[in-house]
């Protein structure tokens, strides 16, 4: 009886050991349910004509809050922050146009009016009205430029850590200083170079259970062809949003960290 007992956990340890994908997803897959679960998020997909754009989503009798991820991001990343918002507000979660569980078109070009267009017709498909809006990194570029545009749509809007903004600081961040050098952190190659781009977005890494790292790794190698043309797209053509601030009269709430204090 005891040898039969043992033979799922040697079955669990040499799947652990050996890495193997499908049980390594099916872990995985686990562990985001029951986080979207706790959140009370459900996912849910709308319509845009050339793809559907995903998205997770809380129920609230309030009014509601759109957040949008950073680039090579996903709506996950919103799943535990979620929990922070109070329950009367409704929750919305986009995955942007080539990110996540979206489409990956490789005849379009991913610069930043397309991925703001993108989401201004997934806003518009499921109704959103009015809302408030918060974005880190390149979310909060496409924040700024669809509130610039869409003035009468948003109540408020938070940024964190924006694309499009400089930040005043007495010293370049290290992803600056790599950026400035030619390197592209966010467009990793590898699972070194993936676990690389955690010491830039952590300056305290939280506890990661496995095979939370090893299945995003996989992922962003997998997609990293494509991840480095989204980021030629996003440089390629940039628009200039500072001349655009001006024009924001929302509440705004700019929130610009580094290893030591918050701006």
């Amino acid at each position: 009886m005891k040898k039969v007992a043992l033979i799922p956990a040697v079955f669990l340890l040499a799947c652990m050991v050996t890495g193997c994908a499908s049980f390594k997803l099916g872990m995985y897959d686990c562990m985001i349910n029951a986080d979207r679960s706790r959140s009370d998020l459900k996912t849910g997909s709308v319509d845009i004509g050339e793809q559907n754009i995903a998205y997770l989503e809380r129920p609230g009798d309030g009014e509601t809050i759109v957040l949008i991820h950073g680039f090579g991001a996903n709506k996950d990343n919103w799943v535990r922050f979620v929990r922070h918002i109070p329950r009367r507000y409704r929750v919305v979660c986009f995955d942007m146009p080539g990110h996540g569980d979206n489409v990956k078109l490789g005849d379009k070009t991913y610069d930043i009016d397309y991925i703001t267009g993108g989401f201004s017709q997934a806003a518009d498909a499921m109704g959103l009205k009015k809302f408030h809006i918060a974005g880190n990194s390149m979310g909060g570029f496409v924040s700024m430029l669809y509130t610039s545009r869409n003035p009468d749509r948003v109540i408020t809007m938070c940024l964190l850590d924006a694309a499009g903004l400089i930040a005043q600081t007495p010293q370049p961040s290290d992803l600056q200083r790599a950026l400035e050098q030619g390197q592209s952190p966010l467009t990793p190659t590898s699972e070194k170079e993936f676990r690389e781009l955690l010491d830039y977005a952590f300056y305290k890494k939280p506890f990661v259970p496995w095979p939370v790292i090893p299945v995003l790794a996989d992922r962003a190698v997998d997609s990293s062809d494509f991840t480095q043309k989204m980021w030629r797209d996003f440089h390629t053509s940039p628009t200039d949003i500072v001349p655009m601030l001006p024009g924001i009269s929302q509440p705004s709430l700019v929130i610009w960290g580094d290893r030591d204090r918050i701006l």
